[in-house]
């Protein structure tokens, strides 16, 4: 009995004690997680304040950020503009966004054109995402675009390369813990609590050091898959924008920790954060170097795709925030510029 007695007390014991561990390291990770978030992003959270889409997963609000430069009285034609937060505008000002450099650059009154720009970027979205919503607009929207251009290739890495899967997107892990039902395991009987752990601060930490501290094999097989999966997701866009009568233009967008050219080192220290390095960061920067160059290979031979991947090489000013992804006004001016003047060469020559 006194055995049995002391065995309960060892297991109480034990309970209490993993207990206590558990809590530790989660709050531990919390701590952590926040402190990064703030580092990086400027606030506690990870992304913009989300609203549930049915279509989308999520949206910001307004859903659609208002575009200046829009011709007045009507236009010939719309140019539907998709992508992450680089493209919704990580600035205070309408008109400092890439749509609305772009609606200047194509409706100014040289060029004769008259083009409604619309800015359907949502911070945190992907290509994943982006195709939910470009479905919604296509259904909701009660008009139909003639060109469809989405500015890819940073969130697509980072929550790729955060989740090691060719699905992921924002909240990923957060979002499975609350549709499965884990048959995979009997734990998975306690729902709320399994879906707890896959949305914990401990997972999202994990996820976070597979980004920055763990490489990723050149010769991974999950790269290949993700190619493969790229391109599929970009042909069927391509093949309903056609089917709408509109052509796809997948822009692939620039990003510090991918640059494969030599910056000036006075422009690249302006840009550096004390807490961000690209530099320094070797791992991160082989990651995103990695998984921008095995798809960069795989699409570089589609019609629709058009790389400004190194479009902001040769700047001779600070473009980049200090994240190595985001650009300040200058990068949103250069890169709107640049497709503004692509956009007319196209629309130009069309009958």
């Amino acid at each position: 009995m006194a055995l049995l007695k002391k065995l309960i007390r060892t297991a109480l014991w034990l309970a209490k004690w993993a207990l206590v561990a558990i809590v530790a390291v989660e709050i531990t990770s919390f701590t952590v997680v926040t402190a990064t978030n703030f580092l990086f992003y400027g606030h506690a959270r990870e992304g913009s304040r989300a609203v549930y889409d049915p279509y989308t997963l999520f949206l910001q609000r307004p859903a659609i950020r208002p575009t200046t430069n829009n011709p007045e009285g009507g236009a010939d034609g719309r140019i539907w503009m998709f992508g992450g937060s680089t493209m919704r505008g990580s600035t205070l000002d309408d008109a400092a966004t890439i749509p609305s450099i772009v609606a200047a650059v194509v409706n100014a009154p040289e060029t004769g054109l008259r083009y409604e720009v619309v800015n359907f970027g949502v911070n945190s979205f992907n290509s994943l995402l982006e195709t939910k919503y470009l479905q919604k607009a296509l259904i909701e929207s009660g008009t139909t675009p003639d060109i469809v251009i989405f500015y890819d290739g940073g969130n697509d890495a980072k929550y790729f390369l955060e989740h090691r899967s060719i699905y992921a997107h924002h909240g990923y892990r957060r979002m499975q813990a609350l549709i499965e039902s884990y048959y995979r395991s009997w734990f998975g009987l306690l729902k709320p609590l399994n879906a707890a752990i896959y949305a914990s601060f401990t997972r999202e930490l994990y996820g976070r050091t597979n980004q920055v501290f763990v490489p990723l094999p050149a010769d991974s097989p999950l790269l290949t898959e993700l190619a493969d999966a790229a391109v599929a997701r970009y042909r069927f866009v391509d093949r309903v924008s056609a089917a709408f009568g509109a052509e796809f233009i997948l822009v692939w967008a620039p990003m510090a920790w991918a640059e494969d050219c030599t910056v000036d080192p006075e422009i690249a220290a302006a840009e550096a954060s004390p807490w961000i390095d690209t530099e320094r960061l070797t791992t991160v920067r082989e990651n995103f170097s990695i998984t921008f160059d095995a798809l960069t290979e795989r699409l570089s031979s589609e019609r629709y795709f058009l790389s400004l991947a190194a479009a902001l090489c040769g700047r001779s000013e600070p473009m980049y925030k200090g994240d190595g992804a985001h650009l300040n006004d200058a990068g949103r001016r250069a890169i709107g510029e640049r497709i503004g003047r692509l956009l007319v060469e196209r629309l130009s020559r069309d009958p």
